[in-house]
């Protein structure tokens, strides 16, 4: 029987989701500086975990819910935001031995440490599992940041190496995912952050039911040593500021134009502008398998945190695989 993670004992989960380069980690940021909220940096907890969660087994199984504790420490250890709990820490902890309950342990075990009540995480990519984590996590809630697309897609290019198509198309699955929950998340547009901190934060606040802390926007003297010394995240260490609005009148005017014709629909939507008229609304087929390898190999580049992080999350995959195909002939030959 499934279960739904019990709210009171986790304090209503916040959830920090959006499409990539659009704020995600300012926002966090600053609400990590308030008083009762500790917010955890990407987990990447679904994406990870997810696909391949079945092979773990009934969690109601000690040695099946320990295998999945140990692979979720050693992802910690990896991303390097938290000393990862130790496997009795977290068995002490959990709410209940299923899938949202580990994710929700380790969260409430980051906002312990650092002696605050209500936890949250923040993955951008975590808006294509809005639905699962919405059902799954009684009276959760999401706030769900989103940018300019062409603003988005300069910075992705820059960023992650992204293919025009691929950085088009994470923006336009983020801006689809924000209008199928629109009546349940607060959006946040970066825009709005940058050109009225106070008022945006003040409503996101209101939202999440805390009140506003002036303290928040001393948030550049705790960004974590691990973020502040990677190059895309450089602006972390200083205050508000709108410098990188517009930043897209950099690209050529036909990858501009191409942006707005295949992001028309978002863009009026949310209220962006056009260069020109608005743009015949055009089609766009999701990119080949060729098209993500391709972006893949450009986002890992010559970068060994990068690739590390693969590693990390092939090797778990490969041992799950392997350890389901020899339980698999195992049970065929004694049958």
């Amino acid at each position: 029987m499934e279960h739904a993670v019990d709210p009171d004992r986790f304090h209503r989960p916040l959830f920090i989701v959006g499409s990539p380069r659009s704020g995600t980690t300012l926002f966090s940021q600053i609400l990590d500086n308030h008083s009762r909220i500790a917010v955890y940096h990407e987990t990447h907890y679904y994406p990870l975990f997810r696909p391949d969660f079945h092979r773990y087994g009934d969690l109601q199984r000690l040695p099946n819910l320990k295998r999945f504790i140990e692979d979720v420490r050693e992802v910690t250890r990896v991303q390097g935001f938290m000393v990862p709990p130790t496997t009795q820490e977290f068995l002490e902890a959990l709410v209940e031995p299923s899938f949202e309950g580990v994710f929700a342990t380790l969260l409430w075990l980051h906002a312990r440490r650092q002696g605050k009540i209500r936890c949250g995480d923040k993955t951008p990519g975590h808006h294509a599992y809005l639905a699962e984590i919405l059902d799954k996590f009684l009276n959760s809630l999401a706030i769900f940041i989103l940018r300019d697309p062409r603003d988005v897609v300069f910075s992705i290019q820059r960023a992650f190496g992204t293919s025009l198509k691929g950085s088009i198309w994470t923006w336009n699955q983020a801006f689809r995912d924000y209008l199928r929950f629109s009546h349940r998340v607060h959006l946040v547009r970066y825009e709005d952050l940058v050109a009225e901190p106070r008022e945006t934060v003040e409503a996101a606040c209101s939202f999440i039911g805390e009140a506003f802390e002036a303290e928040m926007f001393r948030y550049t003297e705790r960004i974590p040593r691990r973020l502040a010394a990677r190059p895309i995240f450089t602006k972390l260490v200083k205050d508000v500021d709108a410098d990188s609005v517009g930043g897209y009148r950099q690209l050529p005017p036909q990858e501009i134009q191409r942006i707005e014709a295949l992001c028309a629909e978002g863009m009026e939507a949310l209220g962006y502008p056009f260069t020109a008229s608005k743009p015949k609304s055009v089609a766009m087929s999701a990119p080949s398998k060729i098209d993500f390898l391709l972006d893949r190999l450009r986002y890992y580049g010559w970068d060994r945190k990068r690739w590390r992080r693969g590693w990390m999350r092939w090797k778990i995959v490969l041992r799950l695989r392997t350890r389901c195909f020899f339980c698999q002939r195992f049970l065929r030959a004694s049958s």
